[in-house]
């Protein structure tokens, strides 16, 4: 294998991961559009989300297990096409349910970015340099939900719709010729040889059963539940109950995500000093302070904009500092199956955040308290857990001997 330039691999795989955030957040100021336009009514726009989130959990449970046998980059290259196909369907789509279907294939070929960026790194590395590594890929898709609202609202200021989906079509092909250019392939000959895609199952149960995986990937899930609160309640909180217009919002919103991606660098660099289970258990107990420091704030005296995206710029911190060390642990000990591995980090991720998006919008009552108290029960469930859970010592942190 060649020598592995960290830089150039960070932003493709940076560039894939991202396709997942910017099909979410880039259309969103388009919904009340594409509602128009197929004359169809807000639930069923808000479907072509749900769609996408359910294409999304789904086909990281297939991509993980696929990889582990055929490599990482024909994966890649299969399930972004999908993508970019699935991006041309919505655009000569006729009706909703036509979108509605193409979303659900969007989210399948999207959902690659995640897993295979996690199965590369710990194809090569692990401990500090795989975190660093991560909290590079972070940062780079961190740049997504900060330009995505405000690229997806000035496409709409200067021509149609169909033109964000036009936009994730030509930017998926960047990610295919990135990958193919610059990007080796990570996945030794004899580990895709004994890998057995027909096996997933089974080492999914003994992943959920294994004490080496579980507790980091159940603390990363709690604590994205909480953060598709915010994704799914923000827009409705920031916007219709306290006044701000959409271009603020977008601000705000990029301020937080500023928040992800200073929070994964830094908490990488402090594992040599404080070990990554020392910072994960730091970050959630910060994370839920937070939270109920925000959720009681409303509570007593009522909160401003100002006050809000200051406390979810330290959670999304947070989160970033969780994304980047949990990922590392989970997956120190399953190089062998690391993209089964990867999956299920991914799918228990998105499965939690379903759970938080779909309870804020089920108890919406025109304020901000559904979205505070659901991100500050996730955020109370992710420090119980982890703070129970976590016991074994760190790992140290050394490259992966494989590609030594």
């Amino acid at each position: 294998m060649k020598k592995i330039n960290t830089l150039t691999m960070a932003v493709g795989l940076g560039s894939i991961t991202a396709l997942a955030p910017l099909a979410i957040d880039m259309y969103l100021p388009a919904l009340s559009v594409i509602a128009n336009d197929f004359q169809a009514t807000a639930g069923d726009t808000s479907l072509t989300l749900m769609t996408f989130f359910a294409g999304f959990t789904l086909g990281q449970l297939f991509y993980g297990p696929v990889s582990d046998r055929v490599g990482r980059k024909p994966v890649i290259y299969g399930a972004i096409s999908l993508f970019i196909i699935a991006s041309i369907g919505i655009m000569l789509s006729r009706t909703i349910g036509q979108m509605i279907g193409w979303r659900l294939v969007q989210g399948l070929g999207g959902s690659v970015g995640m897993v295979i960026a996690m199965a590369m790194v710990r194809d090569l590395y692990t401990g500090q340099t795989a975190a660093k590594l991560l909290a590079m890929i972070m940062m780079i898709t961190g740049l997504a939900p900060i330009v995505a609202p405000i690229v997806g609202g000035g496409i709409l200021t200067f021509s149609g719709w169909k033109t964000i989906f036009m936009f994730f079509a030509v930017f998926g092909l960047f990610g295919i010729l990135w990958i193919k250019l610059h990007v080796p392939e990570t996945r030794m000959e004899e580990l895709r040889s004994i890998s057995n895609p027909a096996k997933a199952f089974r080492h999914y149960g003994h992943l959920l059963a294994s004490r080496s995986f579980i507790p980091y990937a159940l603390t990363l899930a709690f604590g994205q539940g909480a953060y598709f609160a915010y994704i799914g309640g923000s827009s409705a909180v920031l916007v219709d109950v306290m006044g701000l217009s959409p271009q603020m919002y977008s601000v705000a919103f990029g301020i937080s995500a500023i928040g992800m991606a200073i929070g994964a660098p830094i908490s990488a660099r402090l594992i040599g000093l404080l070990g990554a289970h020392r910072i994960v258990k730091i970050a959630t107990a910060i994370y839920a302070l937070a939270a109920f420091c925000l959720l009681a704030i409303e509570c007593k005296f009522g909160t401003s904009p100002v006050v809000m995206v200051a406390f979810f710029f330290v959670e999304m911190a947070m989160m970033g500092a969780l994304f980047t060390n949990c990922n590392m642990l989970a997956m120190e000990a399953h190089g062998q199956i690391s993209g089964i591995a990867a999956a299920l980090i991914g799918a228990l991720g998105y499965g939690f955040g379903a759970i938080g998006n779909a309870l804020v919008g089920a108890f919406d009552n025109g304020t901000a308290m559904p979205m505070l108290l659901i991100m500050s029960a996730f955020t109370m469930a992710c420090v119980i857990h982890t703070w129970v859970t976590y016991r074994e010592p760190d790992i140290e942190a050394v490259p992966n001997p494989q590609h030594s």
